[in-house]
Formats: C-alpha cells, sequence, structure tokens
C-alpha cells in the first residue's frame, strides 16, 4: 500500500469533515467512513484493516467522542468488508456499494447506540438510530464506489476522445 497517498487521502478526510462538513452540518456524511470504505475495497487486507483503524484514530481525536470508538467502529467495518471482499467478486463496479453497505451498516449502528445508552447525546428511537445508520452507510457507500470508479470512468472518456479525434 502507499502510505504517503493514504496519509494525503487522510488529511483530504479530516479537512472535508471538520472543515466543511461539520460546520455546514451535512446530515449522514462521514468522510472518514467513505476512506475507510475505500482503503477495504481496494488496499490488501492487512494494509486495509489497519488502515481502517488509523482512520477511526485519527477521527476520534478530531471529535468530543469517547477515545477509541470511531477506531473500534471504522476498523471493524474495514474487518467486516475484507471478510466480504474474500467471499464474492467486488471488482465488479455495482458489487461495491452493497458490500461496502453491509460492511457499513452493523458499526455505525453499534456507534449510534454508543451516542443513545452510553454517552448520552442523543434522544432519538431505536427505529431512527437504525435508520440513520443506514442512512450514512448507504451514503457513505455510494461515495466510495464513485470515487472507486472515477479512475476508470476518466480512462474511458479519454480513450473515447481519442478514437473520436481519430
Amino acid at each position: 500500500m502507499a502510505w504517503g497517498g493514504f496519509i494525503i487521502a487522510l488529511l483530504l478526510a479530516f479537512v472535508l469533515q471538520t472543515g466543511v462538513a461539520a460546520p455546514l452540518s451535512v446530515p449522514h456524511f462521514d468522510a472518514f467512513l467513505v476512506l475507510a470504505l475505500l482503503c477495504g475495497l481496494l488496499c490488501p487486507t492487512p494494509d486495509a484493516r489497519i488502515a481502517g483503524w488509523i482512520v477511526g484514530l485519527v477521527q476520534d481525536l478530531s471529535s468530543a467522542d469517547a477515545l477509541g470508538i470511531h477506531a473500534f467502529t471504522l476498523g471493524l467495518t474495514v474487518l467486516l468488508l475484507t471478510r466480504i471482499r474474500e467471499l464474492g467478486n467486488v471488482s465488479v463496479w455495482w458489487v461495491r456499494a452493497p458490500a461496502a453497505l453491509l460492511a457499513a451498516w452493523p458499526p455505525q449502528f453499534i456507534y449510534l447506540l454508543h451516542l443513545r445508552y452510553w454517552a448520552g447525546h442523543t434522544d432519538e428511537s431505536f427505529g431512527g438510530l437504525v435508520l440513520s445508520a443506514a442512512l450514512t452507510a448507504l451514503v457513505a457507500a455510494v461515495l466510495a464506489m464513485l470515487i472507486n470508479a472515477l479512475p476508470g470512468m476518466m480512462q474511458r472518456k479519454r480513450r473515447r476522445f481519442r478514437t473520436s479525434r481519430g
């Protein structure tokens, strides 16, 4: 894994989450979750799992939540995604979003349960927690799939442009 590129992506996720999404109160957007899912989809399994935990640790350090909750949930997300990756073919573009959604939803729900029952930060109902976790996981999964597909789309467009100019 290219750790230098990972550090740049981690800094970009940090700036997006703390400098853009948090002040604007963008609902159900988690740049750190998107980065963890990208690591889980693209990196070798051991590197992906370490990277997911590091992303969570950085999110822990940038938030007022209990230290370790994000490292646990994002590490668990990447662990689940790498297990799903071993079971199925996630190289097909349309399989990536459902795989990422399946991996991200349970840890996001655990995080929201933590906020509700241990930290006391939300009064949302149990059904609301399930829906909120699903929406956050869905947004992150779709963004991770689109970001992952972007280089391939750019290549196809470039190739099409070259052949049309002939």
